[in-house]
């Protein structure tokens, strides 16, 4: 596995992806660089500054925060049992500048009474962002739980920034 840890142009968030040569596992962002170093960290994950799929990832972060890019197609690797596919899946199709709620993901899978599971499902998304999560709001449109860094307040930024 490999890593980078980068900052998007114009933006004061850091980001750290883990990857291999063309998948993504993992993608974090902080504003405090230090949050993002572990020094727990397997010694198989090798920092790297060079790599195209990394670059990629890179270059596609700054194109989506720079409004010129809507949709990634960055592969990502994913895991989880059918129901937790399923909504991963649904998440993704969501529209950009668009949102659903949680309640809607639970129908459009065929599971009308799990919004609360599809609540759990979206706060362990290992890839936001890329895997738009931040496009899932309440049943009454209120913003509601956000695991990427910076919380509520990034959520916010990330829908705003879509409806500009």
């Amino acid at each position: 596995m490999n890593q980078k840890i980068f900052q998007v142009k114009n933006l004061h968030f850091y980001f750290r992806i883990i990857f291999n040569d063309n998948k993504l596992y993992n993608l974090s962002f902080s504003d405090n660089k230090n949050d993002l170093l572990e020094s727990q960290l397997s010694l198989k994950i090798v920092n790297n500054t060079d790599s195209k799929f990394g670059n990629e990832v890179k270059n596609q972060l700054n194109a989506y925060f720079n409004k010129k890019l809507k949709k990634f197609d960055v592969p990502v690797h994913i895991k989880g049992s059918n129901f937790s596919m399923k909504v991963f899946k649904e998440m993704s199709k969501i529209p950009y500048g668009k949102t659903k709620s949680y309640k809607d993901i639970a129908k459009k899978i065929n599971e009308p009474k799990s919004a609360r599971a599809v609540g759990k499902v979206s706060g362990s998304n290992k890839i936001p962002i890329i895997i738009p999560c931040h496009r899932i709001v309440g049943s009454n449109g209120e913003l509601v739980g956000y695991s990427g860094g910076g919380g509520l307040l990034f959520k916010s930024y990330l829908q705003l920034l879509e409806k500009k």
